[in-house]
């Protein structure tokens, strides 16, 4: 006696019924999860971002910001005559003031033969150096560059007190030099 199993109604999977050229791809397609002939694409975007932020950081890189050369253009007076009648930069009256002593201080006025003794005398000392209807044989007008150079262990109370005396002696354009060495 022959014993036969009993006949389920599903074949096993590893059994195909029927021609095995037309069931056979689409039972594998089915077991995998996907179908057969698939339409549905998909695009691999990472590679595509990656791109994009190198040529972003190359761009942020290589761009130039700054103004160019020549780009602003300055209009100039013209001149009837074609001779330039700018004035010529007026020179500086250069007031040193060095240290003299612990707490002491010296003022020297540039080109000029005597040293004021005090700030008091530094401010009648520009005074009259200052041209203007009141004096009319001072060298220096008004709005005439004020140099004050400091020495490097000056102490700043004496500068600020040489800033005052041209201040008093009515001169507008007070600058500050870099401190130099004793």
């Amino acid at each position: 006696m022959v014993h036969t199993p009993a006949a389920s109604p599903h074949p096993p999977d590893d059994l195909v019924v029927g021609s095995s050229s037309e069931q056979a791809p689409e039972h594998e397609a089915r077991r995998a999860g996907t179908a057969p002939h698939s339409t549905n694409m998909q695009l691999n975007l990472t590679s595509m971002i990656d791109v994009i932020f190198q040529l972003l950081i190359y761009f942020v890189i290589t761009a130039n910001f700054a103004v160019g050369e020549g780009v602003i253009t300055a209009k100039l007076p013209a001149s009837e005559t074609g001779a330039s009648t700018a004035t010529p930069p007026e020179k500086p009256l250069n007031i040193v003031v060095s240290t003299a002593g612990q707490y002491g201080y010296r003022i020297t006025l540039e080109g000029m033969p005597h040293a004021p003794r005090n700030f008091s005398d530094l401010a009648v000392l520009l005074a009259r150096l200052q041209y203007g209807p009141a004096n009319p044989t001072g060298s220096f007008k008004d709005d005439n560059p004020v140099l004050i150079k400091p020495d490097e262990t000056v102490r700043w109370q004496h500068v600020v007190n040489a800033f005052n005396a041209a201040v008093k002696a009515k001169y507008k354009n007070i600058s500050f030099a870099q401190t130099t060495s004793p």
